[in-house]
């Protein structure tokens, strides 16, 4: 009985937690509604912390989950051809590099941005 109770309310507090997130993150849960300039700002915090200075957490977070999950879904459709050695920071500096030198593409949508800057840095012969 008290095995079950405390189940219970686990799954209350899972669910409680589930819902605070939905409710009150000041987030945005859907990538899919970012755009170039907002992955701009994102990686700006990447850069922070790469050159040992204080950045925002939630941004770095979102901008090396973004674009390493772009890679990802790009890498098992074989929309690009990474060198088998390749680490997670090189993709994500050259999607910086991409953002720092094309700014006609921050109005465009995040996903189409971190897709064209990853096919040109990992383009397939």
């Amino acid at each position: 009985m008290v095995g079950e109770k405390r189940h219970g309310i686990r799954q209350a507090w899972g669910v409680a937690l589930i819902v605070g997130l939905g409710l009150g993150g000041g987030g945005n849960a859907w990538g899919y509604f970012y755009n170039g300039a907002d992955l701009l700002d994102f990686q700006q915090h990447y850069q922070q912390f790469r050159d040992g200075k204080a950045y925002d957490t939630s941004k770095f977070f979102t901008y090396t989950g973004y674009v390493l999950g772009v890679f990802d879904r790009l890498e098992a459709e074989e929309s690009i051809c990474a060198p088998g050695d390749i680490q997670g920071r090189d993709v994500l500096n050259d999607v910086a590099h991409y953002l720092d030198n094309t700014p006609g593409s921050w109005n465009d949508a995040a996903s189409d941005v971190v897709t064209d800057a990853l096919q040109d840095a990992y383009a397939c012969q």
